[in-house]
């Protein structure tokens, strides 16, 4: 079994292990990228189509 991150607009809205992509994607309806140490993305991070991009926290954006 894998961990694989559920997609959702360019969002990881959740993670799902399953035996497959296959079957990730099938029971989640959703596009699914499995979780490993080339992708090391968890939820509210983004991803582009060919990479991830974490979050950035409002407190770290400078402010004027």
């Amino acid at each position: 079994m894998a961990t694989y991150l559920v997609i959702d607009s360019g969002v990881v809205v959740n993670a799902v292990v399953a035996e497959s992509l296959e079957d990730a994607e099938t029971a989640t309806g959703k596009t699914c990228i499995e979780h490993t140490d080339a992708n090391p993305a968890g939820i509210g991070w983004a991803y582009d189509g060919s990479k991830f991009t974490a979050p950035v926290s409002p407190a770290a954006e400078p402010t004027n």
